[in-house]
């Protein structure tokens, strides 16, 4: 075992002292930078309590810094700055593309329109609001209503009196395109028509007061359904009459200027015009006349109302009728039994026409073999008159040859009546089989003469 003597002790601490001391001042330092680390190294911004510290502002983001002097800094990133205990507000990013626009209000009151594309960061310092808005797509056909200030795009500094004299003028989009307010001061006409409520077929004939709301108006040829409901005849049957309205926005000046509401206009003249047309018949006039109500000339007070609105009505097209239960009960039985009658009577008339057609056609045979035995008949007769005239000219030519023959014979044999006589006898019986003759001892004496035939 060594021993160390107190001079060797003394001599090492004097040597390692220093030493001792530099690794404490190191660990103290690095303890207070551990400590400290938001005095050299930089953090997120966080909005949920003050900061001490720094502070890096990533980019594309912007942050309010609200000091704790009251004062507000903006900072856009990328940006690194020192927090002494400020608050930290970020910014809204909205965007706005090709078919949008932004509306932005500020906190004086005033509003201005951006065009997309653009980008705004929503400051509650400044902006009140900030809305991205789309741009109205108008297709053909369509007219975008827009009210304007005439004296909008003036500087600022008008006086209030000034403003308070500004004048409102109308203007008509037309499509198509693509519409985008060109200042904060206009607006958009908002219309609110009589419409259906449903798109039952059987219920969309009924219009109700603010059902439909638009803002375009479609200037194309157009129709729609209508019910006059209620309407009495003369022989006091309650019915309803359903027609389609054929129609077309012809000015759309004189519409805003002379009505709200073009179909509740069109319902109140149509339901006049059908209710006059209704009421000077009974219910079987009414039926008989239906075919009327395809005409325009019934619907006088329609066609002059709306011409006066700026609308132009084309066709009429009647598309049935309704009746209450009772009277449409009484009238589908008596359309049963007329039917069932027709449909007999129909089957009456086929059936006599069978019978008919039986007739004719057995008829029509009988008519031809009369005619076909007539004509063979005929035809027989003919043959039998040929065939006589046939035999008579031959039996004739015979004679006249055999005239011709004894002649011959007369002239060239020097016979006599007597001889020519026998001999056209002998000739008539035939070749004898046996012949006895007794003949005199002079030749002048008679001759008798027998004979056999075959």
């Amino acid at each position: 075992m060594f021993r160390i003597d107190d001079v060797t002790m003394d001599l090492a601490i004097s040597k390692g002292y220093p030493l001792v001391c530099g690794c404490v001042a190191i660990g103290v330092a690095i303890v207070l930078l551990m400590r400290f680390s938001w005095l050299v190294i930089p953090r997120g911004p966080t909005t949920t309590m003050p900061m001490w510290a720094l502070v890096a502002i990533p980019e594309g983001e912007r942050w309010n810094m609200y000091s704790t002097n009251g004062r507000i800094k903006t900072l856009v990133g990328p940006q690194v700055v020192y927090s002494w205990g400020a608050r930290m507000v970020k910014l809204e990013r909205l965007c706005a593309s090709h078919s949008q626009y932004l509306w932005i209000q500020f906190t004086n009151g005033s509003c201005e329109i951006t065009t997309g594309p653009a980008v705004v960061y929503r400051d509650p310092a400044i902006h009140q609001d900030v809305k991205v808005q789309s741009g109205t797509a108008l297709a053909d056909n369509e007219v975008l209503v827009v009210y304007r200030k005439d004296s909008a795009d003036l500087k600022a500094e008008a006086t209030i009196s000034e403003k308070s004299t500004q004048k409102v003028s109308r203007h008509l989009i037309h499509g198509p395109c693509l519409y985008v307010p060109t200042n904060a001061s206009e607006w958009c006409h908002d219309f609110c028509w009589h419409g259906s409520t449903s798109n039952n077929p059987d219920e969309n004939g009924r219009k109700t007061k603010g059902a439909t709301r638009f803002k375009s108006l479609r200037v194309c040829p157009e129709q729609t359904y209508f019910d006059v409901e209620g309407v009495r005849t003369r022989d006091d049957a309650l019915i309803t009459v359903k027609v389609m309205l054929f129609y077309r926005l012809k000015d759309i000046d004189t519409m805003l200027r002379e009505t709200h509401d073009p179909p509740g206009d069109f319902v109140n003249a149509l339901s006049s015009d059908v209710v006059e047309f209704v009421a000077s018949k009974t219910f079987d006039q009414f039926k008989s006349a239906t075919e009327n109500l395809n005409n325009l000339s019934v619907y006088k007070q329609l066609t002059s109302g709306a011409a006066r609105i700026g609308f132009e009505v084309t066709k009429v097209v009647f598309r049935g009728y309704g009746a209450p239960q009772r009277l449409q009960k009484m009238h589908d039985d008596a359309i049963e039994r007329r039917t069932k009658l027709g449909l007999d009577k129909e089957s009456e008339e086929q059936e006599q026409k069978v019978q008919d057609m039986k007739l004719e056609r057995e008829e029509q045979r009988l008519r031809r073999r009369r005619q076909m035995e007539a004509e063979g008949k005929t035809h027989e007769l003919e043959m039998q008159r040929v065939v006589h005239d046939v035999k008579q000219r031959e039996q004739a030519e015979e004679r006249q040859a055999h005239l011709e023959h004894l002649s011959c014979l007369k002239t060239k044999l020097g016979l006599t009546g007597d001889q020519l006589g026998a001999y056209m006898l002998a000739m008539q019986q035939g070749p004898p089989a046996k012949v006895i003759q007794l003949q005199g001892a002079s030749p002048q004496k008679s001759v008798i003469q027998l004979q056999e035939s075959c």
